[in-house]
């Protein structure tokens, strides 16, 4: 008889696992929430490194703090960051003959990951600022890394297939497939315990390989990182339009463009399932000036934060888009609120307007002010329940309109 009792309990436990369980996962599976910021680092130029924070100012400062105001915006299940400076924990690299060049503590990366990144591209102009051995440092740190949550951070290899390679790893049912190329690359093939990127622009051979081995990767999205472009340019030229509207998106599949360098926000733009982000700004970084300093067009930086959903028929597709424009990015970064983060979202909305295509398919994004200070996009076919009253956005007004006009046409070099 106790046999028998035991028996169908375990019965019961069989059936009750076998009822509960699918039904969880599939409801923890059905949207995925994605974060993208723009040039990280916690160091600033020339200065030594500490495992107990970094420089601003020659002053050391901690990370965590630097990063508590932001945080509660980096709970997602992926978050990506350009990560824009040598990772080491030795004081003796020799620094390349630049004018910034930019080294950070193992530990800082570590502060990164602890505040919920978990995903760095380093394939940047500043990857390789203490030459190969330099870049050797970042990789064997991010790759030790990984045991604490680090998920991927491509673009940095020691040879040239390993930086042609993209990182693939899954989230929550979502299998992902993410790669990094930017400006200022070299050093392959490297030496032993060194390592390099991959070189040229986004118009360049080495760009094109790297897009289509992306696209060739089996993944439902294909995440893409573009380090590229004029520095304090918020409106992008359409040749560099051209190039990521068409070489980087693959024939299926949801696709993610992530770009940064210019150190401004620009324009967002779908097609399709094919998002670009043309521009995230800066996001936390101790090496770069205050950018408060500048006009409405330059001033802020930019947090993507992107909601996937699957659909009743299977894939996935983008639902929302919300975005967050940032301030203080260079000592401790917040969100803007209130009218200052209204006007920021309405040059997002005009830089949106200027990559409108409809022979391509190609819709700039406009969002519309939420009370956390974020911008919010909808797709029309949205059943997240912020969307349930999303309407496009009414008209700018016509003086800060013109203002914007100026601001983000005008030609500004660094330092003013």
């Amino acid at each position: 008889m106790i046999k028998e009792h035991l028996r169908g309990l375990l019965a019961c436990a069989a059936l009750l696992s076998f009822l509960v369980l699918p039904a969880a996962v599939a409801k923890a599976a059905e949207r995925i929430t994605l974060v993208f910021v723009g040039d990280t680092g916690t160091n600033q130029s020339g200065a030594p490194i500490s495992p107990d924070g970094g420089y601003k100012g020659w002053r050391l400062r901690s990370i965590a703090n630097a990063l508590q105001p932001i945080r509660p915006w980096l709970e997602a299940d992926l978050v990506v960051a350009n990560l824009e400076s040598v990772v080491t924990d030795r004081s003796d690299l020799s620094a390349r003959g630049k004018r910034f060049v930019f080294q950070m503590h193992v530990n800082g990366a570590r502060a990164l990951l602890h505040a919920g990144i978990n995903a760095f591209s380093t394939a940047n102009n500043h990857a390789l600022d203490f030459g190969g051995r330099g870049a050797g440092e970042t990789l064997q740190h991010l790759e030790t890394l990984q045991s604490q949550g680090l998920l991927a951070w491509p673009g940095v290899g020691r040879n040239r297939q390993a930086a042609l390679a993209p990182h693939a790893f899954e989230r929550g049912g979502l299998s992902i497939a993410m790669a990094s190329f930017g400006i200022g690359g070299g050093g392959l093939p490297s030496r032993v315990n060194h390592a390099g990127t991959l070189s040229g622009t986004i118009f360049g051979e080495n760009f094109s390989t790297l897009a289509n081995t992306l696209k060739t990767q089996p993944a439902d999205l294909r995440i893409l990182s573009v380090h590229y472009g004029r520095e304090f340019a918020p409106i992008v030229p359409a040749t560099e339009i051209r190039q990521l509207r068409t070489v980087a998106k693959p024939a299926e599949g949801i696709s993610i463009v992530a770009g940064h360098h210019s150190h401004v926000a620009r324009g967002i733009e779908l097609t399709g399932n094919h998002l670009i982000l043309y521009g995230l700004g800066n996001f936390l970084h101790f090496g770069m000036q205050n950018m408060g300093r500048f006009d409405i067009c330059r001033d802020f930086g930019l947090l993507a934060r992107v909601t996937l959903r699957r659909t009743d028929t299977g894939p996935w597709s983008i639902e929302t888009v919300e975005a967050l424009p940032l301030t203080k990015m260079h000592i401790q970064t917040e969100a803007m609120s209130g009218q200052e983060s209204f006007k920021r979202l309405q040059v997002l909305n005009y830089l949106g307007r200027r990559l409108d295509n409809d022979a391509e398919g190609a819709q700039g994004l406009q969002f519309v002010q939420q009370a956390d200070g974020s911008g919010l996009w909808c797709a029309p076919h949205a059943k997240a329940a912020k969307c349930a009253n999303w309407s496009a956005p009414a008209p700018t007004a016509t003086a800060l309109s013109d203002q914007i006009l100026t601001s983000c046409t005008r030609h500004v070099q660094r330092g003013g």
